[in-house]
């Protein structure tokens, strides 16, 4: 059954385009449901609200007051319904992010900023280690790793695999010397990642002859942050391999130079988890399709 908003809906539609048929219109329903819903409003009311002749429709006097009275009530029923409507439809809330250090401050960090400017009724909490997640255990609701990620409770989503690129800059290799193979940087000054979580050293990795190679080279500055390599190499300390996402903006403009171009080896996937149960929440969804119009 109607509700009396909706029915006056129908009356206040009628009046404001003077007949049955056009409020009929104007609500995207029949003349004949228009003109039974003034009748129930009216047999509910009690009273007669409309006079109709053959060429036009009016109030009557009490039709007068009833509509004076209800019509500031609707348009404010109608202003806050288009308020909920929007926090419906614009996600709002926290979306807690669970990243490894390298990719987080590397590439995820600019995308995050780009979300919030969309989605200014967001809060991202991010948490960047290199150890094993929380996402299982419902802490966090979305993460990223490189690698495999296997999990029945978990949807996992390649989002690309990341290249990375052995650089130094044209300061360094005008004073050191250009390294003409992957052997000559044993006897240059590498800038070595290590991992916050095991305390590892990143292995430096190539693809020569459909071969992969994994390597280790010294150096007298190692770090746990990728962008304070990525600094070092652009001040000219030392030889490093850093995700492209991170360099790629120096490689263009020739503050880093790809040393190796040809054995970039694409060894990391990068995928996007999640929780089966969550697949539909709005504050996930909407991360979710940001970021698949962002490396589109």
């Amino acid at each position: 059954m109607k509700t009396k908003i909706q029915l006056a809906r129908t009356l206040i539609a009628a009046v404001e385009g003077g007949s049955v048929a056009a409020g009929a219109r104007a609500l995207n329903i029949s003349r004949s449901a228009a003109s039974k819903n003034i009748t129930v409003l009216e047999s509910l009311l009690g009273v007669q609200l409309l006079k109709r002749t053959s060429r036009n429709l009016s109030l009557t006097e009490v039709g007068e007051a009833y509509l004076k009275g209800v019509a500031p009530a609707l348009a404010a029923i109608e202003l806050t319904e288009g308020h909920v409507s929007q926090f419906k439809s614009e996600p709002s809330g926290v979306l807690t992010i669970d990243s490894s250090a390298l990719f987080g401050r590397s590439f995820l960090s600019s995308i995050i900023q780009d979300y919030l400017r969309a989605y200014p009724r967001m809060t991202i909490d991010l948490r960047l280690n290199d150890g094993p997640s929380e996402v299982a255990s419902g802490v966090v609701d979305l993460y990223f790793r490189t690698g495999h990620v296997k999990h029945q409770d978990m949807v996992a989503i390649k989002l690309m695999d990341i290249g990375f690129p052995t650089t130094a800059s044209p300061d360094y290799i005008e004073r050191c010397g250009r390294p003409q193979f992957v052997d000559s940087l044993a006897n240059h000054n590498c800038l070595n990642f290590r991992f916050s979580s095991d305390h590892a050293l990143y292995q430096w990795s190539f693809k020569i002859e459909n071969e992969v190679l994994l390597c280790n080279f010294a150096g007298n500055f190692i770090s746990t942050d990728a962008a304070e390599l990525r600094k070092a190499a652009l001040a000219g300390l030392g030889v490093t391999q850093l995700p492209y996402q991170l360099v790629e903006d120096d490689i263009q403009r020739g503050a880093l130079i790809n040393l190796f171009p040809e054995t970039m080896f694409p060894s990391k996937e990068l995928s996007m988890c999640y929780q089966r149960s969550r697949k539909n929440d709005v504050k996930l969804l909407s991360f979710k399709k940001f970021l698949s119009q962002y490396l589109a």
